[in-house]
């Protein structure tokens, strides 16, 4: 009868190359992104948001990249449904966010030019 080795082998994981990545959040980030995020949080802090944090400029830059890109580009108005965390890259979509759900509180703010 054969015996089976019964510890678990790990699959082999692929390792950036040392100093290439920055973890957050569980997430190997490249230092490029890492500056863009660094950049975006900083463009938040200029346009009010004092406790902008980066786990959320990340979610904007992943699931929102227009609105990162208006943020970071700055002279812009961005709003943001408190409600349902919707980002709207303009003041006509935040408007017809709220006619069709007069619930959802959204908030508006103006990006100043970096």
């Amino acid at each position: 009868m054969p015996t089976h080795d019964k510890r678990k082998t790990r699959p082999e994981r692929r390792k950036a190359a040392a100093g290439s990545t920055v973890r957050l959040e569980g997430l190997h980030i490249s230092h490029a992104a890492w500056a863009r995020l660094e950049a975006l949080v900083a463009q938040l802090g200029r346009a009010g948001i004092p406790r902008a944090h980066r786990s959320g400029a990340l979610d904007m830059l992943v699931l929102h990249p227009e609105v990162a890109a208006m943020v970071l580009a700055g002279g812009c108005r961005v709003s943001w449904c408190a409600t349902c965390a919707a980002w709207l890259p303009t003041a006509r979509d935040a408007l017809t966010h709220q006619d069709a759900q007069p619930e959802h509180v959204v908030q508006g703010f103006l990006v100043p030019p970096a």
